[in-house]
Formats: structure tokens, sequence, C-alpha cells
């Protein structure tokens, strides 16, 4: 896959004629890759959100991996469970931050999320969301650690950029490829106007969809130098499963709380 060169520093470095010129190449590069109507994104999208109205509870396998402050952290794995309206218990399985778990529920423990880290000294407590303790190495509180969270994003960009057609976001369609385990269907939106891309969540996401299930798989955005910000990957995920207050409960006896 061809990547668009960086835009940031045109503004600074370049003579309009130049900016276009560059803009040209990025476009040119954009079409190597098989550029998408926006009208078929913007549906598989529209199935996205659908299928989501239909789900009342999951559970996955969540990969992660953030730059927080200028740093590319470890990818983690995690088991999620998670059940609307808003219920999410989390605990780390990989070889980073190995056997941390984390509860919260909307409505219960004061909006506080219980957590212990999994390592000495190993003690559980009660934090707030937007604590600096609870963001620690996230980029994004737990309340926006779900599906639905990721799903209004992508939809709200998509959306934008149909109502701002100034911004010359372009579509690629990266086709149909197995991603953790899963026939997914592949998309990236690029902006190429480094004047508005803070209006969007990035300048460079690329979204995989499972083909029979329309939830992600898989999530990477980059910012308009390059930089890889964020990269989330889902893999054996189980829809409408029948998750239970047990499963959300510190006092279940599989949890370490």
């Amino acid at each position: 896959m061809h990547k668009a060169p960086p835009m940031t520093w045109l503004t600074r470095h370049t003579t309009p004629l130049a900016a276009a010129i560059v803009l040209a190449c990025a476009a040119h590069a954009a079409h190597a890759d098989q550029l998408a109507d926006p009208a078929t994104i913007r549906q598989y999208i529209a199935e996205m959100e659908r299928a989501y109205e239909q789900v009342q509870d999951y559970t996955t396998t969540f990969y992660k991996q953030e730059r927080v402050d200028g740093e590319l952290l470890p990818r983690e794995e995690i088991a999620v469970k998670f059940r609307k309206p808003f219920s999410l218990y989390m605990k780390w399985t990989g070889t980073v931050n190995q056997t941390r778990e984390v509860i919260f529920s909307k409505g219960w423990n004061n909006d506080k999320l219980r957590a212990h880290k999994g390592s000495f000294p190993d003690m559980t407590v009660n934090l707030r969301p937007d604590s600096n303790l609870a963001m620690q190495g996230n980029r994004h509180k737990i309340t926006e650690a779900h599906f639905g969270h990721a799903i209004s994003i992508i939809a709200r960009d998509a959306r934008l950029s149909l109502t701002r057609p100034q911004d010359n976001v372009v579509y690629i369609d990266l086709g149909e490829r197995t991603v953790y385990g899963a026939r997914s269907r592949c998309f990236e939106a690029r902006t190429p106007n480094a004047s508005v891309v803070s209006v969007y969540y990035a300048a460079r996401p690329k979204v995989c969809l499972d083909v029979r299930t329309k939830m992600p798989t898989r999530m990477t955005v980059w910012s308009a130098d390059g930089d890889m910000l964020e990269d989330y990957g889902y893999e054996n995920t189980k829809l409408n499963v029948g998750l239970a207050d047990v499963d959300f409960d510190p006092e279940n006896a599989d949890y370490n709380f």
C-alpha cells in the first residue's frame, strides 16, 4: 500500500503552486491503491451502525497499541466482556500488564472503575475514569473502550466529509482480507488538506469490518506526519452471548479483585 506523504509542512515551506503539486502527487498515490466511491464506504459504515444496534453484549480479545505523550507503547492483549447500556470487564492476558483487571458499570461504584494492576503491590483501587492514574498509558477513558464509541467516530467523520467537500477527503478501497481470523472488508480515509486535519479524528484512519457481523476487526490511525497513533484489533468476537450480572461483579470467583 502506498503511503501518502506528510502534509503538515505545506503551509510553512511551500508556495500555493508547490502545495498544489504535492497534493496532486498524493492524489496520484491514492489512485494507485484504488479510489473508492465515498457512497460505498458510507454504506459499509451504515451497515456497521445498524448491526451494532442489534448487539446487546459481546466478548472479544482486544489488541491495543497506542502512542502516548509521543511514545509508542508496547502492544497489549486484553480479554473483554461488554454489555449495554454500559458494563465492561477487562483482563490483560498478554505479557504486558499480565493479570491486570478492570471493571466498570455505569451507575455502579459511584461511577468509578475498580481495578488492580496485577503486579506488586497488587492493591485494588476505585478510580474516576478521567483520573490521572486511570489515564496513565492510555489515550482514551475506559468509558470509550467499546465498539459503540469507535463506530460513532467512524460514522461522524464519514458524514462530516460529505458535508465538507472542500476538505478533499478521499477513500481507498483495500478490498477483502483476513484480519485476526475473520474475513474482513477494509478501507482507508485520507485527508490531504493539512489545514483541516483537526476537524477529523485523524488524518489517516484505516478500518476493517467483519464481512459477516459488520463489527470492527481492526482500526489503525495515523497523524498527518505519518506517526501511528492507535492500533486496535479484535479477535474471536462473539455477539449476544448472554452476559449476566456476575460477569461484571468483582466478587466473581473467576476474578482476582
